[in-house]
């Protein structure tokens, strides 16, 4: 090993590290791992003898389209739920809407007065005025806007 070493050019390596390298020190023939005698055990490939490999293919397409017809009637059942809970709400707010406009038409009066006065508190000076007269120019009646126009800055 050394003659061949020193033949690469190696010869400028100490004689520690050429053993030291990948090369077996003491010479022995390197020890080989080989079949017992009479060969292994012949492998069972035969497909019976491995487990089975879960479930066929057309009982996954079986399976899922199940799952998904019974998602399905589950979204069906729920939306015939909240339909008739929508349905049972509305009925409750067409019972109370005569209360309810009654107190919006109390209100709108209530402002529509205010606003009369403060109008004719303004308009007093200017001739051929009328208060509580329609600024449009049509028979349609057309409900004044009598919100405050500064509810935001409240």
């Amino acid at each position: 090993i050394t003659e061949f070493l020193t033949s690469l050019r190696f010869v400028h390596l100490p004689a520690a590290v050429l053993y030291t390298m990948s090369i077996r020190p003491s010479g022995l023939p390197p020890i080989q791992d080989v079949a017992p005698e009479g060969g292994f055990k012949k492998i069972d490939t035969i497909r019976s003898s491995f487990p089975r490999r879960g479930p066929k293919g057309w009982q996954l397409w079986a399976g899922s389209a199940t799952l998904i017809a019974y998602g399905f009637y589950q979204i069906g059942q729920t939306n015939i739920e909240n339909n008739k809970e929508k349905m049972h709400e509305r009925k409750a707010r067409y019972g109370i809407l005569p209360i309810l406009q009654a107190e919006a038409d109390r209100e709108y009066l209530e402002r529509e007065y205010v606003n009369l006065k403060k109008e004719a508190e303004i308009m007093k000076g200017v001739n051929g005025w009328e208060v509580g007269a329609s600024p449009y120019n049509s028979k349609k009646f057309m409900p004044r806007a009598v919100n405050p126009l500064d509810r935001g800055l409240k």
